[in-house]
């Protein structure tokens, strides 16, 4: 069966999967409206951008849904995808990890603790089957967030993340820090080194605080190694007892973490805007359903746009006193060509 046949393209739609879960959901608009809602009080699948100063925080309302539910293995794939290699520029590396120095040199003035520098990548391709590409992910990375997300007045976005911004079901709250990057095979050992751990660590007490606000009743996990395709980060899971009145409140407290922006995070996003100096668009953003008292989003990780004659794939890394610029670089390489060695 193919994937393609169950979608009214020239309406909005969601196709995600949860992590570990073999289930394929598809939430089809039933009118062609753009819906926008930054106060998130319209239940339904939001797909949020990193700074909604420039992008609007798109919602898919319930009122106006067809759901549809398969079994991945339902779907088969088989059109190839023909991207060009990516050609690593040396221009483009150095004027990253001349970002890189201007995060670590504001961090050494005391100014930040920790910072995210991102960047975008065009990609040129003479096929690209996005269905096929997304189940293609789906089976790859089976602990992540997989989904495609289109809209006509907006576009179309891929991606595999596996950081769960919160979950929320009535007074039961659900998030975890998520950082740290290296490149290994699943199941290999990994031994993190001091820098890697503090960068996690930020993250950890950052949620753990921000959650005191909303209860008293605030639950740190012990960290543990978790593995993304041939990726391995440190996980450290959190829960909480919470009002459900509070919900929406928590939401925006947690967004955007120190895993995806930096510490203190207004200082941090006014100095993404000025080093970065492109839009991010939804890439740090965050994508899931609300619904009156419960919730379900996912941070915007490893991700890219879908053109007609290209791909904008984005990638970044957290920036702490410790960073080294060539290194940071390699990893936003590792990880885009994760991903890409998949599609």
């Amino acid at each position: 069966m193919k994937l393609s046949a169950q979608i009214n393209q020239e309406l909005p739609f969601v196709i995600y999967k949860k992590p570990n879960s073999g289930r394929l959901h598809i939430w089809q608009q039933t009118t062609s409206g753009l819906y926008t809602d930054e106060d998130l009080k319209t239940p339904g699948f939001y797909f949020t951008p990193f700074s909604t100063d420039q992008n609007p925080s798109v919602v898919f309302p319930e009122i106006h849904k067809k759901e549809q539910d398969f079994l991945i293995r339902e779907f088969e794939t088989g059109q190839k995808n023909q991207i060009h290699p990516v050609v690593t520029d040396q221009i483009l590396a150095d004027m990253h990890q001349e970002k890189v120095a201007k995060a670590i040199a504001l961090i050494k003035q005391g100014n930040l603790d920790k910072m995210i520098v991102s960047r975008k990548q065009r990609l040129d391709f003479d096929a690209f089957f996005s269905f096929d590409a997304l189940l293609r992910l789906m089976q790859h990375y089976d602990e992540s967030f997989v989904y495609m997300w289109h809209h006509p007045k907006i576009g179309t976005w891929i991606g595999a993340t596996p950081e769960l911004l919160v979950s929320i079901a009535h007074d039961k709250l659900q998030t975890m820090a998520l950082a740290g990057t290296l490149p290994v095979q699943k199941g290999e050992p990994v031994i993190w080194s001091a820098k890697e751990i503090n960068e996690q660590q930020i993250v950890t007490d950052y949620i753990a605080r921000k959650l005191s606000d909303f209860s008293d009743r605030v639950n740190v996990g012990i960290p543990q190694t978790v593995y993304q395709g041939k990726l391995a980060h440190i996980k450290t899971m959190l829960t909480a007892v919470v009002q459900p009145k509070n919900m929406v409140k928590i939401i925006k407290q947690l967004h955007p973490t120190p895993a995806v922006c930096g510490l203190p995070t207004g200082l941090a996003k006014k100095y993404i805007a000025e080093i970065e100096s492109y839009n991010r668009k939804y890439y740090t953003g965050f994508l899931g359903i609300i619904s009156k008292e419960q919730a379900d989003l996912y941070v915007n990780l490893r991700s890219m746009e879908v053109h007609a004659d290209h791909l904008d794939l984005y990638v970044g890394g957290g920036i702490v006193l410790d960073s080294v610029p060539e290194k940071e670089w390699q990893e936003t390489c590792i990880k885009s060509h994760v991903l890409l060695s998949i599609l």
